[in-house]
């Protein structure tokens, strides 16, 4: 008995914030592929806020989300953002659109000819095939390597002996090396920081150099506090995407300086031009 392998106008793996933009332009044709259970995880859980959201260019779409981060209390008027948050307003618009989105789902294997895109995947169900006359692929992973231009570990802060959301940046602090950032997130006391280290640090490593960085901080840091590491790695990149010629395009999330931004240029790769 032969299986039906059903077939899409677009597959678009990773549920991230260029994925749900192209996929959320044509919800009834789009199939999302994602193998965490995470969305929007390549800013959110990394504890990267981006930076430049208020220069960048909206489609309509983009415009509802950005006003309903600001109305949600999400997104400030300067481009301050509060990152958890961000989650719930994209699985709620997966939930109202119908947008179809498997969840821990394992890619196997891509398969390109001339008429379609084949996808094998592995979840709960099992092996299964789908189908595509295109595919966009907006993983971390599946970046070509020369395209990194920087890696980071991240965590999130936390002031202790006094009310956290009264708390600021010290002026007095200097960072202690080039490779470390503090920034600042919406809330007070909400900061960040972020520590670059070498493309090939697994997170052993990693978590090892952001130790040490912050066992040694300056006395002006005594008071605060490592309050959660970020379980995916920031990744600064060269904004270089696959022709659009081919049935494969290859359209990395992380490389854009912001989720709007991201989100945009995955609207734009549906056809449909920023305003």
């Amino acid at each position: 008995m032969r299986t039906e392998i059903s077939h899409y106008r677009t597959i678009v793996l990773g549920a991230t914030f260029a994925g749900l933009g192209a996929a959320l332009e044509d919800i009834d044709g789009t199939l999302v592929i994602e193998r965490t259970a995470l969305v929007g995880h390549e800013f959110i859980n990394s504890f990267n806020p981006g930076k430049d959201w208020n220069d960048t260019a909206l489609s309509a779409s983009g415009a509802s989300l950005s006003e309903e981060l600001r109305v949600r209390g999400i997104l400030s008027d300067d481009g301050l953002v509060h990152l958890p948050p961000l989650a719930p307003v994209l699985y709620n618009r997966i939930h109202e659109s119908g947008l179809r989105v498997l969840l821990l789902t394992e890619v196997l294997r891509i398969e390109e000819s001339s008429e379609f895109v084949e996808v094998t995947i592995y979840h709960a169900s099992g092996r299964s095939v789908v189908r595509a006359d295109r595919l966009i692929d907006t993983r971390t992973e599946a970046a070509v390597p020369g395209d990194i231009v920087a890696k980071r570990i991240n965590a999130m802060l936390l002031h202790v002996g006094e009310a956290t959301l009264e708390v600021d940046m010290p002026d007095a602090f200097v960072v202690p090396d080039a490779e470390t950032e503090i920034v600042k997130g919406k809330l007070g006391g909400e900061l960040i920081i972020k520590l670059t280290i070498e493309k090939a640090d697994d997170w052993v490593q990693a978590r090892s150099k952001l130790n040490r960085v912050w066992t040694n901080r300056p006395e002006e840091w005594s008071d605060w506090r490592l309050c959660a590491v970020a379980t995916c790695f920031e990744v600064e990149m060269a904004v270089r995407d696959s022709s659009e010629e081919r049935r494969i395009q290859r359209l990395t999330s992380a490389a854009y300086r912001n989720p709007l931004e991201a989100y945009e240029t995955g609207i734009e790769a549906t056809g449909r031009k920023v305003s």
